[in-house]
């Protein structure tokens, strides 16, 4: 059988990860990189390997496409590229493993959904804890009902990210692009989204859906001056009933997470810090222990590429990945506005030459009571700066 072909587009940034990952001396056989797309490839750490390799760049998919094709056509692009180049992929007959979120709007992803019928390939979307062995498991064993009724799904993800995170490019903290494009950029849909994905992907019904979230409260703040938030608290109610607690952020002071809580009717679930199991903790008694879920981080990439020899379904595709942006559009309605968090509670320390960390005090050990709590930042009553917000219902799933 012919090596499966395969087309990198956006070179930079994230995209050095799936490079690197092809390139490794280690990686599995029966592929082949056959382009790189990215109108300016600068930001690429592996110029010299395409140069040594004949591997040509185009400066686009059009430009790629009027010279070559591809069996798989992986895009790293930002967010508000992810329906349009999927879409031109599709169109061009190409299967698309796409990075996460699966787009910016509802809107976005039923328009590649439609395109993804009326193509002959098909879209992942790379959450990769959906892809990981650990997780599959967690699935498996809470889709035969062994740990009982969903009830209560916490996670907390809060990572510093200083003023050079929102200036590396021209779409950080974008609610739109210059021309109107939506981006909603955010940790909710960019640095932390793996994680509300997740808890949405273990409740779903079969191995490639999610649950459908119903309704979505959530409380957004800021302390960086972007136009989006940095800081959020996020309620989400599932068709089955199930609560969905979501706390992330960015003008933090220390590293906290991912962490999280399920609890179901009849074990709880949990995940403490990086090299740790997921482990679930059964009301009889025993524990299983499910391993770690960054063990396999790129398993996305190679199930992909097996699916283009074998047409296996891929564990997380646009039915998969589209509850979390309904969630995301969803979290956009739900306040009245953006609140700034007070002048006087913001603080900023130096990162580097040039660089500084724009930070609330306190702000972690706030969002942990409301973890532990169960609680957004206004239910907690003393918060002087929260604000709550609407309850949104929520459109159904693709």
């Amino acid at each position: 059988m012919r090596d499966v072909t395969v087309a990198m587009v956006a070179l930079g940034g994230y995209g050095n990860s799936y490079l690197r990952h092809l390139f490794a001396e280690d990686a599995p056989e029966g592929f082949r990189l056959v382009a790189g797309i990215d109108p300016n490839p600068v930001g690429c750490h592996f110029l010299d390997r395409f140069e040594a390799e004949g591997i040509p760049i185009y400066p686009d998919l059009d430009a790629f496409y009027a010279a070559s094709t591809a069996d798989l056509v992986i895009i790293a692009a930002p967010i508000h590229y992810h329906a349009p180049f999927t879409q031109t992929a599709l169109a061009h007959g190409s299967n698309v493993l796409c990075e996460k979120p699966l787009a910016a709007t509802v809107a976005e992803a039923h328009a590649m959904a439609e395109a993804e019928v009326a193509a002959p390939g098909w879209v992942g979307i790379g959450y990769q804890w959906s892809f990981s062995a650990t997780m599959q498991a967690l699935k498996a064993d809470i889709m035969a009902g062994e740990l009982g009724r969903p009830v209560r799904l916490r996670t907390k993800v809060l990572w510093p990210r200083p003023l050079s995170y929102y200036h590396r490019n021209t779409w950080a903290g974008r609610i739109a692009a210059p021309d109107g494009r939506p981006i909603l950029d955010s940790p909710v849909n960019n640095a932390t989204a793996h994680y509300l994905h997740n808890a949405l992907y273990v409740l779903g019904l079969t191995r490639e859906t999610s649950a459908r979230p119903v309704d979505v409260q959530a409380e957004l703040y800021r302390a960086n001056a972007i136009e989006n938030y940095d800081t959020a608290a996020v309620r989400v109610h599932t068709e089955d009933g199930a609560e969905i607690l979501f706390y992330t952020a960015h003008p933090l002071d220390r590293n906290i997470g991912p962490e999280l809580i399920y609890e179901f009717e009849q074990a709880t679930v949990s995940y403490a810090s990086y090299g740790t199991s997921v482990l679930a903790r059964f009301r009889d008694g025993p524990v299983r222990d499910y391993g770690d879920p960054f063990a396999d981080e790129f398993a996305k990439l190679w199930e992909a590429i097996d699916a283009v020899r074998t047409g296996a379904p891929l564990a997380c595709g646009i039915r998969a990945a589209t509850p979390h942006t309904i969630c995301v559009n969803g979290a956009q309605r739900s306040p009245e506005t953006i609140v700034e968090f007070p002048s006087e509670v913001v603080e900023r320390a130096p990162q580097g030459e040039g660089d500084a960390l724009v930070y609330v005090p306190g702000l972690s050990e706030l969002l942990e009571t409301c973890y532990d709590r169960g609680l957004l930042p206004s239910e907690l009553g003393d918060v002087s700066w929260a604000r709550p917000a609407r309850r949104v219902t929520l459109e159904a799933s693709v």
